[in-house]
């Protein structure tokens, strides 16, 4: 907060600025507006595809009609993408679709096409940085739907499928009501972190091809600890992104209460 109010950069002492810092950032700074932008967008496409493929998964083991031993195996291989570091991913992602010696671009030369470089496109950057987040998180979202889901009482749900409740129905009227406050719990959780998102990016891009992938986390860093380091602007650009946090977690708590009518 102290550094935010002056303008100060590595090696000078700082000098009070007052909101100049704050204002050049909400106002003038276009690259600040792209990394904001990209972040959301980012956020909402990785965790709405996490949200649909989790609960798809949680729903097909809860509800597949195999063995204790053959659901326990395949909770554990669903889980493993959760286990890996997001550094380790986001360097194994690189390398498998880096365009001279990738394992996927190897395969789609057998195949007939063209050799590409998914993290050195623009076009392709944005779907391969969300890539790694989907099969990274999904897993965490299914573990906690899996969660929730097992721990219904069964006797409503069979209940409502006697009475010929079937697919969307089912889900729809029984099944999404019940576990609507964990949906709530992991949507906060993963957009939250979704937006802080720093390490796969900076190990997968480095926020190129450009700016085009570059996040908020990674452009505070860049401001203040890389590139001019300009500690007072970023540290007035870190504090109005915790301010942005702060006022969304708010709005998703007051809403959550508002839900479970605490």
């Amino acid at each position: 907060m102290y550094a935010g109010f002056h303008e100060w950069t590595l090696g000078t002492s700082p000098a009070f600025v007052g909101l100049k810092n704050f204002a050049k950032a909400l106002i003038e700074d276009s690259r600040f507006h792209h990394a904001f932008y990209f972040t959301t967008v980012y956020t909402v496409t990785s965790v709405a595809i996490e949200l649909a493929i989790g609960f798809a998964l949680a729903l097909a083991l809860y509800f597949a009609t195999i063995s204790y031993k053959l659901n326990y195996v395949l909770r554990i291989l669903l889980i493993i993408p959760f286990m890996v570091a997001p550094i380790t991913a986001g360097y194994m992602w690189r390398m498998l679709f880096h365009g001279a010696y990738g394992a996927y671009t190897y395969i789609l030369t057998l195949l007939g096409f063209p050799r590409i470089d998914v993290y050195s496109d623009p076009n392709l950057a944005f779907w391969g940085i969300v890539l790694i987040d989907v099969w990274q998180w999904t897993p965490f979202v299914f573990l906690i739907l899996y969660s929730g889901l097992s721990s219904l009482p069964r006797e409503p749900i069979e209940a409502a499928m006697i009475d010929g409740a079937r697919g969307f129905k089912l889900i729809r009227f029984m099944v999404f009501p019940l576990i609507k406050p964990l949906i709530l719990v992991i949507l906060l959780i993963r957009i939250i972190d979704s937006y802080k998102v720093f390490d796969t990016i900076y190990i997968a891009t480095g926020g190129g091809p450009g700016i085009s992938t570059e996040s908020i986390s990674l452009y505070i860093y860049e401001k203040g600890l890389h590139g001019g380091f300009e500690l007072g602007y970023s540290g007035a650009i870190a504090w109005i992104f915790f301010l942005f946090m702060l006022g969304l977690t708010t709005l998703f708590l007051m809403y959550f209460r508002k839900v479970l009518k605490l």
